[in-house]
């Protein structure tokens, strides 16, 4: 079977070429690394990140308590609408919440309401968000709901970082699993094959 030949010649290949397969492993890595250093590869890593179970919740959560939390602080303190975005803009990492930020800022400027853009998105923040926002719009009490907004998402994620290795554990078991039951069924089906032609 075509696992059978792939696990034998991955063995032959480590087990005959111990430096050059110590010297690509090494490589890769490098190579990584400097990957994620560029622009492209920053948005690829950003974009995995988001996409991870678990993982990806996460940092959706981070990220909506940092805007909340950036925009609301910016705004008590008297600083308007358009220039809080821009800040916020700033202060956020991942490249596609910088993205949505951008269009509310334009948004702004239009006379659109703020909650717009991140309702539009909630692939990146959670619904929760464009929500509290169109009722702090409603109320002229937008500084408290994104105060809200930061506090409720914070304490989200200190609860799944908490978590995180009853949450992660499980997964890491299924792909242990799998891995096994590759190389397990790579080398049984061989000889059941064998044993069925004698």
């Amino acid at each position: 079977p075509a696992s059978t030949r792939l696990v034998i010649a991955i063995s032959d290949f480590l087990s005959g070429n111990p430096v050059l397969a110590f010297a690509l492993i090494i490589f890769t890595v490098i190579g990584f690394m400097f990957f994620i250093k560029t622009k492209k590869g920053k948005r690829v890593l950003e974009f995995v990140v988001l996409k991870i179970p678990i993982i990806g919740k996460i940092a959706k959560q981070v990220n909506s308590a940092r805007t909340a939390r950036t925009l609301s602080s910016l705004l008590s303190s008297g600083v308007d609408m358009v220039g809080a975005i821009s800040i916020t803009r700033d202060v956020v990492q991942n490249h596609y919440y910088k993205e949505v930020l951008k269009d509310a800022g334009d948004d702004v400027q239009k006379g659109l309401p703020l909650s717009r853009s991140f309702k539009k998105r909630e692939d990146l923040y959670p619904i929760l968000v464009g929500e509290m926002i169109e009722v702090g719009e409603e109320t002229g009490k937008l500084s408290e709901m994104l105060l809200q907004v930061a506090i409720f998402y914070e304490n989200e994620v200190d609860t799944a970082t908490e978590n995180i290795s009853t949450i992660v554990e499980p997964f890491l078991m299924v792909v242990i699993g799998i891995v096994v039951g590759f190389f397990a069924l790579s080398m049984i089906t061989p000889m059941y094959s064998l044993s069925s032609a004698i």
